[in-house]
This record gives C-alpha cells, sequence and structure tokens, in this order.
C-alpha cells in the first residue's frame, strides 16, 4: 500500500510542468500592438487624411469640362415649342474651364480641419496604445501571478514525495505512526489535487493573453518576472486625453469659422469655347468664345448660422465639462494609487518577516520530526502556515505590481 503511492507521487510529478520556453512582458506588448485592428485602421485613417489634403487642392484648381448638347424641338402648324425660345434646336460642344478665386481664407480652413483630424488620430492612436498595453499587461500579470503560484506549489508537491520516502523509514523504525504516515499522505495528495488546479487555471489565464494579442498560439510557455517601474511623472499637459480636449477645441473654432466663410461673397471666373447653334448643318460657321464672372452674395438662409454655431456652443459647453472633470479625477486618481502603494509597501515589509519566521520554523520543526521530537500534524500544519504566508507575499506582490500598472498608465494617458 505504502509502495503504491509513493509510485503515484512520483509519476505525477515527473510529468506535471513541460514548458518550453520563456516570454516577458515586453514580447507580449509588441504582438497586442503589431496584431491590433484598431491600431491598424486609425492607420489608414491617417494615410486617408494625408490624400484629403490632395483633394482639397485639386478641387480649388481649374475646372476643365467638355459639354455637349443636341437638342431638336420640331414644331408644325400649331404643335411644337415657340421657335424664339428654341430654334427649333440646340446644338451645342465647348471646352469649359471655370475656377472660384479669392478663396485662400477657405482653403486655409479646410488645410487646417485635415490637421486636426490628423492630429485627433494620432492622439487616439496613442490614447488606444496606451489602454491596450494596460489591458494586456493587467492580463500577463494575472497570468504570472497564477505562474508563481503554481511553480511554488508545485515546488512543495516536490518536497512532499522526497519527504515520503524518509517518513516511509520512520513508520519502519517505529518513529512515527502509521495513522501520521497517512495524513502525511493525505496532505500530499491534497498538493497534488492543487497543483493540478494551479496548473489548469495557468493554461487558461494564458490562452486569454494570447487571444488578448491576436496570437493563435497554444504552445505552454514560463512567463518572466515583468519588472515593472514606475515611469514619468504626473503632469496633465501631457496626458493625450487631456491634449484631447485642447484638439476639440480647435475643431470646433475650425467649424465655426468654416460656417462663416459658407457666407462670404464667392466670385469665380469661367470661359468656354467651341460652337453653340440652332443648325447642325452648318454647325462650323459657329465657332466662338466667351468669358466672364460670376458673383454669389448669401442673404438669408432661414438663421441656418446661427443654429448651426449654437450647437458648436453647446459641444463647448461638453467639452469644458468633461475636461474640468477630468483634471479633478486625475489628481485624486494619483493621489489614492500613491497611498495604495505605500500601504502596499508596509504590508509586504511585514509578510516578509512573517514568511521568514515561519521558514525558520519549518526547518526547525523538520529536524525535530526527524529525530522524532514532535508528531507529524504539528509539522504539517506549520507547513501549512508557512505555505498560506508565501502565498499571502506573492498576492501582494501581483497587487503592487497591478497599482504600478495603474499609476503608469495615468503618467502616460
Amino acid at each position: 500500500m505504502l509502495r503504491r503511492v509513493i509510485l503515484i507521487f512520483s509519476f505525477s510529478f515527473l510529468t506535471l510542468v513541460g514548458f518550453s520556453q520563456v516570454r516577458n512582458l515586453e514580447y507580449y506588448l509588441n504582438e497586442a500592438v503589431s496584431n491590433s485592428p484598431l491600431l491598424k485602421d486609425y492607420r489608414n485613417q491617417y494615410n486617408s487624411a494625408a490624400v484629403d489634403s490632395l483633394l482639397i487642392g485639386a478641387v480649388h484648381k481649374p475646372l476643365v469640362e467638355v459639354k455637349s448638347q443636341l437638342l431638336y424641338s420640331p414644331s408644325y402648324h400649331n404643335f411644337g415649342y415657340d421657335n424664339v425660345i428654341t430654334d427649333e434646336g440646340n446644338y451645342t460642344g465647348v471646352l469649359g474651364v471655370s475656377q472660384t478665386i479669392f478663396n485662400r481664407r477657405t482653403l486655409n480652413n479646410k488645410y487646417e480641419a485635415v490637421e486636426i483630424q490628423k492630429n485627433t488620430l494620432n492622439n487616439s492612436t496613442g490614447i488606444s496604445t496606451r489602454e491596450l498595453k494596460k489591458i494586456i499587461t493587467d492580463q500577463y500579470l494575472a497570468a504570472y501571478a497564477g505562474y508563481r503560484d503554481l511553480v511554488f506549489n508545485n515546488n512543495f508537491l516536490e518536497l512532499f514525495i522526497k519527504e515520503n520516502e524518509i517518513v516511509k523509514q520512520f513508520v519502519k523504525n517505529g518513529v512515527v505512526k502509521q495513522t501520521d504516515y497517512l495524513s502525511f499522505v493525505v496532505e500530499s495528495q491534497t498538493q497534488q489535487i492543487l497543483v493540478s488546479q494551479l496548473r489548469n487555471q495557468y493554461l487558461k489565464d494564458l490562452m486569454i493573453l494570447n487571444q488578448l494579442c491576436g496570437m493563435n498560439d497554444t504552445v505552454r510557455y514560463e512567463l518572466a518576472d515583468p519588472g515593472l517601474q514606475i515611469t514619468g511623472a504626473p503632469d496633465i499637459t501631457k496626458s493625450p486625453s487631456f491634449i484631447q480636449y485642447k484638439i476639440d477645441s480647435l475643431r470646433i473654432q475650425n467649424e465655426k469659422m468654416a460656417i462663416d466663410l459658407q457666407y462670404k461673397p464667392k466670385i469665380s471666373w469661367f470661359a468656354d469655347a467651341g460652337f453653340l447653334t440652332s443648325n447642325p448643318w452648318n454647325f462650323y460657321r459657329h465657332f466662338g468664345y466667351s468669358a466672364g464672372i460670376s458673383l454669389n452674395i448669401p442673404v438669408y438662409d432661414g438663421r441656418q448660422k446661427i443654429l448651426s454655431k449654437q450647437k458648436l456652443d453647446f459641444d463647448e459647453n461638453s467639452r469644458t465639462g468633461y475636461r474640468d472633470n477630468f483634471h479633478k479625477q486625475y489628481s485624486q486618481q494619483i493621489q489614492q494609487l500613491d497611498i495604495e502603494l505605500k500601504s502596499l509597501n508596509e504590508i509586504s515589509v511585514q509578510t516578509s518577516n512573517q514568511l521568514r519566521t515561519s521558514e525558520q520554523l519549518v526547518t526547525a520543526l523538520k529536524d525535530q520530526l526527524e529525530a522524532g521530537i514532535i508528531q507529524m500534524t504539528e509539522y504539517i500544519n506549520a507547513v501549512k502556515n508557512y505555505k498560506t504566508s508565501s502565498r499571502n507575499m506573492n498576492l501582494i506582490n501581483i497587487q503592487k505590481l497591478q497599482v504600478i500598472n495603474q499609476m503608469n498608465f495615468l503618467l502616460t494617458q
């Protein structure tokens, strides 16, 4: 019976891990940014905005077009259109050119609108990149916490397997009772089940991490220490989220200017050359040309200009409200995270001291157990306490990394 239990332990331990390589946080962040469809969409939109600048220039260049019209309007007896109007037909073939002039302010306004759009896309790319990196880092930390927990408990399982032979000899020599040995076996089996559960959970977290990064990868990897540190200092003026409010202000001003320019007088010149005749049989006698200037002055549009500007005023009020609220929350969140990180550092020191004491106790009780001074249950309880302290230490370290991740997100968002 005892030998069978030992063989089961050894076989399970040998097939437990089997991870092939080590990957770090930087690898997953690069993969996520490279595979993100949203970031690719922003890049395409930016390239499209660059083409819009070329279109603006092209639209305001002289427009050259060929115009042709063949109109036949028969009339006889009391039927047909008035010949004074139709000349019984209208046959046209001209090459025309036209262009709006004195529109430099309109052109500049449109170019400025495109630049604002490009700045918005650049800023949105930065915001989305930071948000994506925060999500990936959060999931990496969750998987890394599971990995550290798995490694720690797997080491304990290895310890139990090594101790199994020693305890077996104690039973044969009468130093340890068989009931104590069975308690040790039960605890070992419990540890084995825990390791299997932790392993499954880690593989699940790793799969979620791969999915978030857009990776179709089922290989089992170890995760390296993320090594997160606080980067930068609080400066809301450099925050992309705060910068977006400035860009929105420029956009609203640009749209107001565009509305004003729509109601400015517009002057265009035009010219054409070709033939225009009412008799298709002698069109070659009616070649000519014409040129002129047109003036368009808006007079009344039903108050559309006033109403359009009112809508933009509402947008500006909303923008100001969101900006002021962001400014307040930014400072409060930074302060809250700073307090939380200091508290976790204090708890970490206390837990570290407790862990060292617990480790010393386990070592001492192990020597006493081998000397037959204490019972197996006392040693097992000490091991459980040490495991609890170690797990708490792991959780605190992960919480500190999570706070640092959140802090870095605020400092760079």
